[in-house]
């Protein structure tokens, strides 16, 4: 690492205008009432400022003079541990542009939208924080991976980030994995990094209860054990669910929501982010050909037109799993209107019965049986029987589509 010395601000303002610099290391007195340190921070919010004070002032305990700084030290006792302390931070740092720079590239975190940028930048900013982070957001809108960007944005992206799906345990199966039983549980192994709990919409109010003891004591004890362990770690979770409601309707603890909400962030679903859509299509598209190992020339008016004007319910997820099915239903290299779902085009013939017909309607759940075997009766002879494709394209477990194939008693 280069070094600079700089006998006033003005020479170091030259260098901070024409080069890259990652830390200023100054004393007060290049800042006054109009040149503070807030200044600083915001011109050059690139580089990073540490503060070397006289003992005394340091003493007093005035941090707000520091405010905005990565740090303050004592001139005549901190000062050897300078070079440690850049050296750490310049170490966690390098880690987490890395792991910054490899969500953005597997995950196409980059945005074109307002509300989407707007929620990238309120999760670089609370992830420097250890508040509770709440992301609210409809199934398929990406919320783990944004997750995983402020773990990549905080301090503690050199330690792990666990995530748990709330949604995939019983009740007591999830408190085994929460709270750990002969294993170490998830708070044990995200110390010191970020554990994510998804879907807390799931968790019943017995184990909210026993969260709430974590929270307020920092500690978890093993299912079966009295013995209390230490835990450190950062809060981040996710919902598809009015949590809201739920608590008006009192099927939620207000007392959890409000511990596990310190920061709400709203995301977006991907029909609010239309500037983003051709991005994202490219995107995928380019995963699943490298993933298939099909190359794509041409897709037809008709795919394309689907694939641009398609409301997406189910958000990013579904945008990727319609690119996968094209891609692998394309005929030498060309995406036809086969590859458009089934439901899509079911949902195009649909249309408002007149007076006279309300008589031929059926119950609902008769019309959704029917459109559903059809619907998987058509993925099946696109793969040609093949059940574990069919599931993987269906984003179902191969279990699952059996008990539908042998429901429904359709062809393979």
């Amino acid at each position: 690492m280069n070094t600079i010395n700089c006998s006033d601000f003005d020479e170091a303002e030259a260098i901070l205008q024409n080069e890259s610099v990652d830390y200023v290391i100054s004393d007060l007195n290049i800042f006054n009432e109009v040149f503070t340190i807030k200044t600083f921070t915001e011109t050059y919010h690139k580089t990073d400022l540490i503060i070397v004070s006289e003992g005394l002032l340091y003493a007093c305990g005035n941090t707000d003079l520091f405010q905005g700084a990565l740090d303050y030290m004592d001139f005549e006792s901190d000062l050897l541990k300078l070079p440690i302390k850049i050296l750490e931070h310049y170490t966690d740092k390098k880690n987490n542009d890395r792991l910054k720079e490899d969500l953005f590239k597997n995950y196409h975190l980059s945005s074109k939208n307002e509300k989407y940028l707007k929620v990238l930048s309120h999760c670089e900013k609370v992830a420097k924080t250890n508040l509770s982070i709440l992301l609210i957001g409809e199934p398929g809108t990406g919320k783990e991976v944004l997750a995983k960007y402020i773990h990549a944005c905080s301090p503690r992206v050199s330690n792990k980030f666990i995530a748990l799906h709330c949604n995939s345990y019983p009740e007591e199966l999830l408190e085994s994995e929460l709270f750990g039983k002969e294993a170490e549980g998830r708070f044990e192994l995200a110390s010191n990094g970020t554990l994510f709990l998804n879907e807390v919409g799931a968790i019943k109010e017995s184990t909210q209860t026993k969260l709430l003891k974590v929270f307020d004591t920092n500690t978890v004890s093993r299912i079966g054990s009295n013995q209390e362990r230490l835990i450190d770690c950062k809060l981040v979770s996710s919902t598809s669910k009015d949590l809201y409601k739920e608590i008006q309707d009192g099927s939620y603890r207000d007392d959890f929501f409000y511990r596990i909400s310190s920061i709400v962030i709203n995301v977006p679903p991907l029909r609010e982010r239309p500037e983003d859509l051709d991005d994202l299509i490219q995107y995928f598209l380019r995963k699943s050909q490298e993933e298939y190992g099909i190359v794509i020339k041409s897709i037809d008016p008709e795919a394309k037109k689907f694939l641009y004007t398609y409301d997406y319910p189910g958000n990013l997820r579904e945008l990727k799993t319609v690119v996968d099915r094209m891609v692998v239903l394309s005929i030498d290299g060309r995406v036809t209107k086969d590859g458009i779902p089934l439901l899509f085009n079911i949902k195009k013939e649909i249309t408002m019965p007149d007076s006279e017909s309300y008589k031929s309607i059926i119950p609902f759940k008769e019309y959704k049986r029917e459109t559903e075997a059809t619907y998987l009766q058509w993925v099946l002879n696109q793969t040609q029987g093949n059940v574990t494709e069919a599931a993987k394209l269906l984003e179902i477990s191969s279990r699952q589509l059996f008990n539908k194939i042998n429901e429904y008693d359709l062809k393979k």
